[in-house]
């Protein structure tokens, strides 16, 4: 009898079997170098049965919709390992999951149906594949996909955490005074900066789509987070909000006015005197919220940018 971690094991493994090629590139027969591994072929083609048993037994148990969650939240962690600037927000996952469950049901409803041919387990990766490259093109636009359709083998945009120290020395923030509390935008799996400002008695919290929640990190796109007026010291982010935001500024259909508005919001999230530190600049802005307002004083340092409410 097929088990949950059995199951959870197979998708481990056929992701495991596409990791480093391209979902974008077709091959000289018009077909897409990721396929399905021996393993899953075998599975589908002679278990396809159990396997529809194991996703009824799953729905009847409560744990199916946990299931497509938990392959849903490794997919798009795959994703944004490849490129960090890939962005899902909620409703993104949730069409991801669905495709899992069409994937499934297309599988039971196989297993139903008697012998399964190589043909029709070629048909079901084939169309399950092209799902997924509708889902990105319309979760992220097509121009950040047209470099993936040059090479059959992926090559990565990688995100780096750096140490706390490596943070604060290029951020020009001394521990002593700054304002309180503060909110590290971007803050990594890892957290290690809001960590160490916690270790020094400063209350600090991170938001970051990738870390693991507690009470003072939150695990979401800073897109979906809401900065509520008057409420930090200090917001700091190091080589993310303003790194994204800069990709989408330069990007034929990059998000530029969400992450304007989103930039206005952090802003005026902070307190009097309060501070917004992040690295890289952001000059257009920057010399924007110069002209427009008296409220804010921009200081532009050699590898980071200070704004401070005045009022």
């Amino acid at each position: 009898m097929l088990t949950l971690s059995d199951f959870q094991n197979i998708i481990e493994q056929q992701f495991l079997h596409n990791r480093n090629k391209s979902l974008f590139y077709t091959l000289a027969d018009g077909r897409l170098v990721l396929s399905p591994s021996e393993e899953s072929t075998e599975l589908v083609k002679h278990k396809a049965r159990e396997i529809g048993k194991f996703i009824q037994s799953a729905k009847v148990n409560g744990t199916y919709i946990e299931l497509l969650k938990d392959i849903s939240e490794k997919n798009i962690k795959l994703f944004m390992e490849v490129n960090q600037y890939l962005d899902f927000n909620h409703e993104d996952h949730r069409k991801l999951q669905k495709i899992y469950g069409d994937l499934f049901e297309r599988v039971y409803i196989m297993g139903n149906r008697g012998e399964i041919s190589d043909r029709d387990i070629d048909h079901l990766f084939r169309s399950h594949y092209k799902n997924l490259q509708t889902f990105l093109l319309d979760s992220n636009g097509t121009e950040i996909f047209k470099k993936y359709r040059e090479n059959p083998d992926l090559f990565a945009v990688k995100c780096a955490e750096y140490s706390p120290e490596f943070q604060m020395k290029l951020l020009n923030i001394d521990v002593a005074p700054i304002k309180q509390p503060v909110l590290d935008i971007g803050c990594g799996p890892q957290a290690s900066l809001v960590h160490f400002l916690r270790e020094n008695g400063i209350e600090a919290y991170g938001v970051d789509r990738n870390v693991d929640t507690m009470d003072y990190l939150y695990k979401m796109s800073w897109l979906e987070y809401s900065f509520t007026s008057n409420k930090w010291g200090t917001v700091i982010s190091h080589m993310a909000f303003s790194n994204h935001f800069m990709h989408h500024h330069i990007r034929a259909d990059g998000n530029f006015e969400i992450y304007a508005m989103k930039y206005m919001e952090i802003v005026k999230s902070l307190k009097v005197g309060g501070s917004f530190i992040y690295a890289p600049s952001l000059t257009f802005m920057e010399e924007a919220l110069m002209s427009a307002s008296n409220s804010y004083d921009v200081e532009i340092r050699e590898h980071s940018t200070k704004v401070t409410r005045l009022k």
